[in-house]
C-alpha cells in the first residue's frame, strides 16, 4: 500500500511513523467537507479509515470527482508538493477517520529524507495516469461504457471481504463518470435488466464482471 511504499526507505521509517502516531485522529461524518477548493493548504491527509472524495465544481454546479481515497491513502500531496491553495474539495463518502500531517512538519520531513519525497512523486505519477484515463473514457466512451469503467474501477478500489459489492450512491457515480444522475438511473437499470448487477438498497452488486469488462463502446 502507499504507506509501505511511502516508509520503505530505512532512514525515514521512525520519522515518519513518529509523526503519524502524534497526530491526533479526526472523525469525519459522512458528507462533510474536509477542505474547499482555494484552501490554504495546511499539509496532507492520511485515511486511516472510511473513503473521501475530490471532486471540482463546474461553472453550472455540477461534480465531476477526480479521486476517491480509501484507507492507508494519501491526499492534498500536490498543493504541498507545489506550495499552491487546494485545487478541489475534499469530502467524506462515509464516516470516516483521517489524519493531519502538518505543512511544516511534512516539509521538514521531505527535505531530510528524500526518498520519501521520490515516493510521493510516484504516487503522484498514478494519479496522473488515473485522471488521464478518466478524461479519455470522459472524451470518447458512451455513457454505458463510461458507466461500466467506474464501476470496474470502484471494485478495483474496494476494501471490504467482497469486491464487487460496492457502497456509493448514485450522485458519486454520476460524478465519477461525468453524467447527469438520471442517466446513471437509466444505465442502472438496463443492467439490471440484463442481469449484470443487482441492486441491493444502496448498494450495488457486481453479477457479471466479465461482461462489464467486454461491454462495447
Amino acid at each position: 500500500d502507499q504507506i509501505s511504499g511511502l516508509i520503505s526507505d530505512k532512514s525515514g521509517l521512525g520519522e515518519l511513523n513518529k509523526l503519524i502516531a502524534q497526530r491526533k485522529v479526526r472523525h469525519i461524518k459522512k458528507k462533510q467537507v474536509i477542505y474547499y477548493e482555494g484552501d490554504s493548504v495546511q499539509g496532507i491527509y492520511l485515511v486511516i479509515t472510511g473513503k473521501v472524495k475530490t471532486i471540482k465544481l463546474t461553472e453550472d454546479g455540477r461534480q465531476l470527482m477526480t479521486g476517491i481515497y480509501g484507507e492507508d491513502q494519501y491526499f492534498g500531496i500536490p498543493s504541498l508538493l507545489m506550495n499552491e491553495p487546494y485545487a478541489e474539495n475534499a469530502e467524506a463518502m462515509e464516516d470516516t477517520t483521517i489524519c493531519l500531517l502538518p505543512r511544516d512538519m511534512m516539509e521538514e520531513l521531505l527535505n531530510q529524507y528524500p526518498d520519501i519525497g521520490r515516493q510521493f512523486i510516484k504516487i503522484l505519477s498514478n494519479n496522473l495516469l488515473d485522471k488521464e484515463e478518466q478524461l479519455m473514457q470522459l472524451a470518447y466512451h458512451s455513457v454505458r461504457k463510461r458507466l461500466s469503467e467506474v464501476l470496474i474501477r470502484l471494485s478495483k478500489q474496494e476494501q471490504s471481504n467482497d469486491p464487487l459489492l460496492l457502497r456509493v450512491s448514485r450522485d458519486n457515480l454520476a460524478a465519477l463518470a461525468g453524467m447527469a444522475t438520471e442517466t446513471v438511473s437509466r444505465i442502472l437499470s438496463d443492467f439490471k435488466d440484463e442481469l449484470i448487477i443487482e441492486r441491493k438498497g444502496s448498494q450495488i452488486q457486481i453479477l457479471d464482471l466479465k461482461r462489464l469488462r467486454q461491454m462495447k463502446n
